[in-house]
């Protein structure tokens, strides 16, 4: 233990002097000024997708469920419009967290309203209408905070290539699992300061943070790991820097499927930031689903990105050159 402390207290130091850590916390800063003062709260909403139950309406984009639990859960879990009917004849909207203003001009397409009682509720637990700009902040908190080990990691890594750190840890009696936990706790630690300062300038403190501790340590390590990994097979900067944005940019695909929750093939949904920035949605707006499916999926990617890290650092980073 107090040679995995001794390794992140080395590298938090030499992370100090490294420029690229200083960019990230600038960008931080202007990620906080972008949401709380450029983006706008409210932007004209697209199409949604439509599930219905004891209703008469019908149309290409609508889809029958057989119960009301059914038509809830839809709405949960694809963020998208329920049409629920009562035996009066009047008819509830279930919404993701919609304003009312905007639901009732989209019912105002779909029925007469001289004909039919609407009635607006919001699934969203905490009945209030998400702004854009909030909403947003899942997305930074995913693209910015959490990969601050891959970047952060590779960085240092490199730089210990070029300094001969490395050469000297090959023959020091270090193996690749301190050498990995002491570089993915130190930058998982780091990542869940920022994304709580992400989170409580731009949406409060009214969220689970024990949750959101977790989670976000959890990913940063799981991103952490992966760079490591990634960054074993480079020997320079430039080669390194192009090929961890090419990565970085697949990683943030699932922001498509964010914006437009009706779009999630099961590709997409493979990579480790989806499950990530709908959880992040799910406890800093009290969208009210489970968060069990995540949990598995952030053990799942933790183990396999953890074995596969400790595997290619070992073979082809210290252990190099050893005979």
């Amino acid at each position: 233990m107090s040679g995995i402390l001794a390794l992140g207290i080395q590298d938090f130091k030499r992370l100090l002097t490294n420029a690229l850590f200083w960019v990230i916390t600038a960008t931080l800063v202007l990620i906080i000024v972008l949401i709380n003062f450029a983006l706008p709260e409210n932007i004209s909403e697209e199409g949604y997708h439509i599930f219905s139950y004891y209703t008469d309406y019908y149309a290409d984009q609508t889809t029958a469920v057989s119960s009301e639990e059914e038509l809830r859960q839809a709405v949960k879990e694809n963020g998208t419009i329920g049409l629920l009917g009562n035996d009066d004849g009047s008819i509830t909207v279930l919404n993701p967290g919609l304003s009312e203003k905007t639901v009732r001009a989209m019912m105002t397409v779909l029925h007469d309203p001289s004909d039919t009682y609407v009635e607006v509720e919001s699934i969203n637990e905490n009945n209030t209408a998400i702004p854009f700009n909030k909403r947003m902040t899942p997305v930074f908190i995913c693209f910015e905070a959490l990969i601050i080990g891959f970047i952060l990691g590779g960085a240092l890594m490199l730089s210990e290539k070029e300094e001969g750190t490395i050469r000297a840890m090959r023959i020091a009696p270090m193996g690749a699992d301190k050498y990995l936990i002491s570089k993915t706790v130190l930058f998982s630690i780091i990542a869940v300061l920022y994304a709580l300062l992400m989170a409580f300038f731009c949406i409060g403190f009214d969220f689970s943070i024990f949750h959101f501790v977790l989670l976000s340590f959890f990913g940063a390590s799981i991103f952490s790991l992966i760079g490591l990994a990634f960054t074993t097979f480079f020997r320079d900067m430039s080669s390194w820097f192009f090929s961890m944005a090419l990565l970085l940019s697949v990683n943030m695909l699932p922001v498509v499927a964010y914006s437009e929750p009706s779009f999630s093939p099961l590709w997409l949904r493979m990579i480790p930031s989806y499950s990530l920035i709908f959880a992040y949605e799910n406890i800093l707006f009290g969208m009210g689903r489970s968060l069990l499916p995540t949990v598995f999926t952030v053990i799942g990617w933790s183990i396999g990105a953890y074995l596969i890290s400790r595997f290619v650092v070992g073979r082809y980073l210290l252990s190099k050159g050893r005979r």
